[in-house]
């Protein structure tokens, strides 16, 4: 798989999307990726995954999770998707993000409905589902043809439907099914308003060869998903279920989320950066979800992903308290959700919660 390409795709894209008579969507809010470095979409992606399940960093350091390579300016450093290593290197990466994983297996797959499906089941089961998608070369500028299987990497947000997402429809193909992409680019410009970042395509439609990818104009034809015609060629993505709970008797972790008072770490656009960029500064709120109001909870904090434990979280942070960068008690009663913000934080750095009830170990 070659590597990705970085590509401006957002301003001047604009189009009438289809519809659905059902639909779900994940609690996904876009964010904008850098574009130097061959571009920080697959790194963007699993931060927004992080985000949803309670954990922030910034594109730098999901890179630096995913690739033993140092230098950043590397092809080879990108975040890409894949079953295993060192291609499929979001399986690295997450596993030192400590969230669970898993990889669409394109051994098993006999066509892109296949693989769709697969998406639809996963995103319809509550799942995070990352994905490969082909860019219109002619319309974005970049090199002809492009990559054979995927030029960019995206996170679904939402699945539509004319039947009920309920049952067997839940996990079946059917190409009037439509799905959203956040495309992790675009801004607000005068030919590309706010919300203009969301992309949706029918599922019959949006599968084309290579050389369709990059026919045609408009939001219809930016983005496309391969379709694949022998075992030479596969599909590509993940799906991020949730966060490492390996607690003897567990998971003991209950939901938690992440939402940042900026939507990027600024734009970055030249070729190459050597270095992080300066930071900027940055809030977050932390949103823990109580599944049992009676009892009584403990919300932890941890500044790097090698602090966070794997499990048994209170027993852990009694035995390493120099790990967790901060701690709450959520009193029993507290009601159904708990709110934290904290402000005066920064864009380059890593905040990563768990929330488990006082009586887990």
């Amino acid at each position: 798989m070659a590597a990705l390409l970085a590509v401006s795709v957002g301003a001047g894209i604009a189009g009438a999307a289809p519809t659905s008579r059902y639909s779900e969507s994940a609690p996904l809010t876009p964010r904008l990726q850098w574009d130097a470095n061959w571009g920080y979409c697959g790194e963007t992606s699993m931060v927004m995954a992080g985000m949803r399940v309670g954990q922030y960093t910034s594109q730098w350091t999901a890179r630096a999770m995913a690739s033993s390579i140092s230098n950043q300016t590397s092809q080879a450093s990108q975040l890409l998707l894949g079953p295993t290593p060192p291609d499929g290197n979001a399986v690295t990466a997450a596993a030192r993000m400590r969230l669970n994983l898993q990889s669409y297996d394109d051994a098993t797959q006999t066509s892109t409905s296949h693989y769709l499906a697969w998406v639809k089941q996963h995103f319809l089961a509550g799942d995070t589902v990352i994905m490969g998608v082909l860019l219109n070369m002619n319309i974005v500028g970049g090199n002809l043809p492009g990559d054979s299987e995927y030029d960019h990497i995206v996170p679904v947000v939402r699945i539509g439907s004319q039947r009920p997402l309920t049952g067997d429809n839940a996990s079946t193909y059917f190409p009037t099914d439509t799905l959203t992409l956040s495309d992790n680019e675009g801004g607000n410009t005068p030919d590309n308003p706010a919300g203009s970042t969301l992309y949706t395509y029918s599922f019959g439609a949006v599968q084309k060869t290579r050389a369709q990818a990059n026919t045609g104009k408009g939001a219809g034809s930016l983005y496309s998903v391969l379709r694949v015609h022998s075992r030479a060629w596969s599909n590509y993505a993940v799906a991020v279920t949730g966060v490492t709970d390996d607690s003897p008797g567990g998971p003991f972790v209950v939901p938690v989320s992440v939402t940042s008072s900026t939507n990027s770490e600024g734009i970055r656009s030249q070729d190459r950066m050597r270095s992080a960029p300066a930071p900027r500064a940055m809030s977050l709120t932390v949103h823990v979800s109580i599944p049992d109001s009676s009892q009584a909870y403990r919300l932890y904090e941890y500044t790097s992903f090698d602090a966070v434990p794997r499990g048994s979280f209170n027993a852990a942070a009694a035995q390493n308290p120099g790990d967790v960068a901060g701690q709450w008690t959520i009193p029993a009663g507290s009601g159904p959700a708990y709110t934290l913000r904290l402000p005066r934080l920064s864009t380059g750095g890593t905040y990563v919660f768990r929330a488990v009830p006082a009586s887990a170990p």
